[in-house]
Order: C-alpha cells, then sequence, then structure tokens
C-alpha cells in the first residue's frame, strides 16, 4: 500500500517537472475576455501543444497554454483571449494576443 502512494506521487511530481514553465516575460500575459481588450492592439494569433494528455490532461493544458503564452510574450502582448482549448490525448490552445495599455 505505501508503494503505491510513493509511486502515485513520484508520478505526480514527474508530470508536473515536465510541464512548459513560463518565461518571466510571460508571467505578465494574463487572460482576457473579448469584451475587455476592444482598446487593446492585436498582436497575432498564438497556440500551444502538450504531449500530456489522457489522464494527465490537467497537466497537459496548462503545459499548452504557458507555451501559448510564452509565444505571446515573445510578441510583446500582455493579454490572451482563448479562442480554443482542446483536452484529450493531445492537449491543444490557442488564442489571440493583444497589448493593452
Amino acid at each position: 500500500m505505501k508503494i503505491k502512494i510513493v509511486l502515485t506521487i513520484l508520478i505526480s511530481l514527474s508530470l508536473v517537472g515536465c510541464a512548459t514553465t513560463l518565461t518571466q516575460q510571460a508571467m505578465n500575459v494574463r487572460d482576457a475576455v473579448a469584451n475587455t481588450v476592444s482598446n487593446c492592439k492585436f498582436i497575432g494569433t498564438v497556440s500551444g501543444t502538450s504531449g500530456w494528455g489522457n489522464l494527465a490532461a490537467s497537466v497537459g493544458i496548462k503545459s499548452a497554454k504557458n507555451q501559448a503564452r510564452n509565444k505571446a510574450a515573445q510578441l510583446g502582448a500582455n493579454r490572451i483571449v482563448w479562442t480554443s482549448i482542446q483536452g484529450g490525448y493531445s492537449p491543444y490552445v490557442s488564442g489571440n494576443a493583444y497589448e493593452c495599455k
């Protein structure tokens, strides 16, 4: 029984460790909704994917969002409006990146 608990913890930690991490700049890219970016400059469309799906879908979606957020930050954006979030076996997200003052 103790072995199962230890293995579960180790597997969980390894999954989190493999997720895409945010860059320092990407930490400033915030989620937004369409009506809050009407006075912002559209920068471009960004997307992200992850190999962590199925049972680890929440880790996979977070990793894919982090990847897209990193791309948005590289473009100079500070807001992102998610247009698609798909879980499953191969999580995928896409969104529109904006620069808001």
